[in-house]
């Protein structure tokens, strides 16, 4: 993935094809008893869902990411300091998908500054002081992105992703 700083928060929403062996095994079954039009069916539903996993997997990233900008925008700009953010945060949380295309990592990429616009020495970047505080200087913790993740609602998602995908 694009970010190397293990520190820098991170939502990871992933699926698990643990349904192809067992839906290929069950087609199988079924043809060899005699019920090829069931065991086509089994098939047809496989193949839809190895269609629709990425779909719902792209959709929760979509989701993920509304979501952490709608809560850095909330929590930046009506902070008890007065600070008021110029919007680089928000727009520096990136989605990136796996190849596989079974995973997507949602991060933010601002780096903090030493005040010339070159990163900080010691790496801290901006996302990570923004979700988990600072410890050195008063910057309190916010969690947007814990947040945002905790309150993703993948049952939505999957439940439309099933229903569209098993007929």
């Amino acid at each position: 993935m694009s970010w190397n700083n293990e520190h820098v928060p991170v939502v990871r929403v992933q699926a698990k094809d643990n349904f192809s062996d067992y839906l290929t095994n069950m087609a199988r079954s079924l043809k060899q008893s005699g019920n090829d039009d069931l065991a086509e069916m089994i098939l047809q539903d496989k193949a839809r869902l190895k269609n629709n996993v990425p779909k719902a997997i792209e959709k929760i990233g979509n989701q993920e990411v509304s979501d952490a900008i709608d809560l850095i925008r909330e929590r930046e700009y009506n902070s008890k300091s007065g600070y008021k953010g110029r919007g680089n945060l928000e727009q520096s949380i990136k989605k990136e998908i796996s190849k596989d295309k079974l995973s997507v990592d949602i991060f933010p990429t601002a780096l903090s500054s030493d005040g010339n616009g070159d990163q900080s020495k010691d790496g801290y970047e901006y996302g990570q002081a923004f979700e988990n505080g600072l410890k050195d200087r008063n910057y309190p913790a916010h969690h947007p992105f814990h947040d945002s993740g905790m309150d993703l609602d993948v049952d939505t998602y999957s439940d439309e992703m099933i229903k569209n995908s098993i007929k």
